[in-house]
């Protein structure tokens, strides 16, 4: 594997170098950035994914619930073009797999997939001039539009200062591009982080930005069916089979296999498409448990592609649970939401 990336390495200082010539261009005003008379709040990564973007939006979402808020993101998976709302009875394949979790658990807001993200913030003004906030999902390398803040996601045992450009490594633009962001979370942080742990990654990231630290909280799971709840410390009761179609299920699946009785993950792609197909594998594998207390695990993500009327009778002769989680900022949190707030009320 290393000879490879040292062999690809002429190939992602190509990429970079184009990516450097772009944002130059950007930074000049030679290519034009939109900016837009409500707060603007990009969330994004350096890196190819796997940072935990959809749960940090939720929790800006969960901070900002006072505000009447738009989230715009390109709904990626989607089978569709175009700007479309996302609404509680859309359907994955339509409009993205995130957008519809995060829509299901806000309802209140809107949620908006585009394309280009300028084209989903001019519909989303559009039909709602009194929006207070635009989140925009997964938008760091989006220079089209200018927001007023920029928070860029890097995870902990996995730094952008620790990794190369594409195709090299899974960086999207040289690691320089971190200057842009206003303020960068250090995601999937262990939960007991000690202060030297943290001052080693602040010295890897050095740089004058509000650094701030996160960690994932897994909640009780919640069957697909009929919305049982199994709590995190019954798990070593069960036997678990972990399906996941994510960037990076390897932090899940730790923490599973730690918890549980027995312990089996199937990964399929990032924003996989389910199939019948997948369901006989799934199955087979389910059927290797023994015991009596076996469940099967999904994320938020996947479970709003599963609940499907086309899977319904899968899900009524198989046990799936949701396993939520939800971001915690360790110890800084009272800053964090202040730097938050105040930017949303002076803008």
């Amino acid at each position: 594997m290393k000879n490879l990336r040292l062999l690809l390495l002429p190939f992602s200082w190509l990429y970079g170098c184009a990516m450097a010539i772009r944002n130059f261009l950007f930074d000049r005003g030679i290519l034009k950035s939109a900016s837009y008379p409500v707060p603007v709040i990009s969330i994004g990564n350096l890196n190819t994914g796997g940072t935990g973007k959809t749960p940090h939006t939720e929790m800006l979402l969960h901070l900002l619930q006072d505000k009447k808020t738009v989230v715009v993101s390109r709904g990626y998976g989607r089978k569709s073009e175009g700007v479309i709302e996302v609404s509680n009875s859309a359907n994955a394949e339509y409009v993205g797999d995130e957008p519809l979790q995060m829509k299901r658990k806000f309802p209140d807001s809107h949620f908006i997939v585009a394309e280009k993200r300028t084209e989903g913030i001019d519909y989303a003004l559009k039909k709602y001039p009194d929006t207070e906030v635009i989140l925009l999902d997964d938008a760091f390398q989006h220079r089209s539009v200018k927001p007023g803040l920029s928070v860029l996601l890097t995870q902990y045992d996995d730094l952008f200062t620790d990794d190369f450009v594409l195709p090299a490594g899974n960086l999207r633009e040289f690691r320089s591009g971190a200057n842009r962001a206003d303020i960068i979370i250090v995601t999937k942080c262990p939960a007991h982080l000690t202060s030297e742990e943290k001052k080693k990654t602040l010295i890897k990231i050095s740089l004058k930005k509000h650094v701030f630290f996160s960690t994932l909280e897994y909640q009780p799971l919640i069957s697909l069916e009929n919305h049982h709840k199994i709590e995190i410390s019954s798990l070593n009761d069960y036997e678990i089979l972990l399906i996941t179609g994510i960037a990076s299920a390897k932090k899940l699946q730790d923490f599973l296999s730690s918890q549980s009785k027995n312990f089996l993950s199937l990964e399929f792609g990032d924003h996989h498409s389910y199939c019948e197909k997948d369901f006989s594998v799934i199955r087979s594998k389910f059927n290797t448990f023994a015991s009596e207390k076996k469940i099967i695990v999904v994320t938020e993500k996947d479970a709003v592609k599963l609940k499907n009327e086309k899977f319904e009778p899968h899900l009524k002769t198989l046990p799936f649970y949701c396993l939520p989680v939800a971001v915690n900022i360790i110890e800084d949190k009272e800053e964090f939401n202040l730097l938050l707030k105040k930017y949303v009320g002076k803008s």
